[in-house]
């Protein structure tokens, strides 16, 4: 009998200004590529990975959204950890891109010991 792997991705650094979000998110590609189940938490300053109406102007920075939105319609889960969002003054579902999911702190600790692997970013 095979098993299906999971795997939880928890960013916990803002999306620009340094290469962790954008990693993450190249990981999280390569993990639904794989067939492997998927989850993004999003804590701290992770949280605004998934912000709506991001602007990287004229930055090198690639905006993180359209892929991440891309994966949550190929199946991978997204969860913005709902005190580090308030913690932000992102209080409200209408920050984030359609598909994300907000978890507390319990909801947190079930994401990181339900899946096989976690990566830490």
């Amino acid at each position: 009998m095979t098993t299906k792997s999971s795997l939880a991705i928890l960013i916990r650094r803002s999306p620009y200004g340094q290469i962790h979000a954008a990693e993450a998110i190249r990981h999280l590609g390569g993990a639904l590529g794989e067939g492997i189940q998927t989850s993004v938490v999003l804590v701290n300053d992770g949280v605004y990975v998934a912000r709506d109406g991001q602007d990287v102007g004229n930055t090198a920075w690639t905006p993180l959204i359209p892929p991440l939105a891309k994966a949550i319609a190929k199946g991978a889960r997204v969860y913005v950890h709902t005190p580090s969002a308030q913690a932000r003054g992102l209080l409200n579902d209408e920050h984030f891109v359609i598909g994300v999911e907000q978890v507390d702190d319990v909801g947190l600790t079930r994401l990181l010991t339900e899946n096989e692997m976690v990566m830490v970013y």
